[in-house]
């Protein structure tokens, strides 16, 4: 009779400890993110004119809303310091992006087109489109490492006089 009065408070134990694991997401083998998710990124910047003369560097934060499981629309805000001479310049780029998201497991590439601004000390203050591209490495379903480039003309001068911005970063899908 002692055996069986071991077992029945561990048939109970584990009945709890599964009733209780149903409040977990499961786990899925599909990293990356669903229609529906939001996006957020942080990352280390550098902004170069077209002949990659005079680089900066800097932070870029985004945030963004996946309406389809491919399709994603993004805020990028971006602060950039170059020294010149004897002082540090601060400079800007706040773009919004519509980017479409290729889904090969892990990996996912990407392609966008940016639209905004850059603004601030040492540059000419700009409204600025062009097509940025990426890629994504999902570590696990929601936490991705990317890095991307892209090439932005002012509005009012296209295609000359350009500004490539490259990103590498982590990223987070909630």
């Amino acid at each position: 009779m002692k055996p069986y009065l071991t077992l029945v408070p561990m048939m109970i134990l584990s009945a709890a400890s599964f009733a209780d694991s149903g409040d977990m997401p499961p786990y899925t083998d599909d990293p990356g993110p669903h229609a529906g998710n939001w996006e957020s990124t942080l990352t280390g910047t550098g902004l170069s004119d077209d002949s990659f003369d005079a680089p900066n560097f800097g932070v870029t934060g985004s945030l963004g809303y996946y309406y389809t499981k491919n399709f994603l629309l993004t805020f990028k805000q971006g602060a950039q310091l170059d020294d010149v001479g004897n002082s540090t310049l601060v400079s800007a780029r706040s773009v919004v992006q519509a980017a479409y998201q290729w889904d090969f497991a892990k990996w996912q590439p990407y392609v966008g087109m940016n639209i905004g601004g850059i603004y601030g000390a040492g540059i000419d203050d700009d409204a600025i489109f062009g097509p940025e591209v990426g890629l994504k490495y999902y570590v696990n379903e929601s936490t991705f490492l990317f890095g991307n480039i892209a090439y932005e003309v002012p509005i009012d001068e296209c295609c000359k006089d350009g500004i490539v911005p490259y990103s590498v970063g982590i990223g987070f899908n909630f």
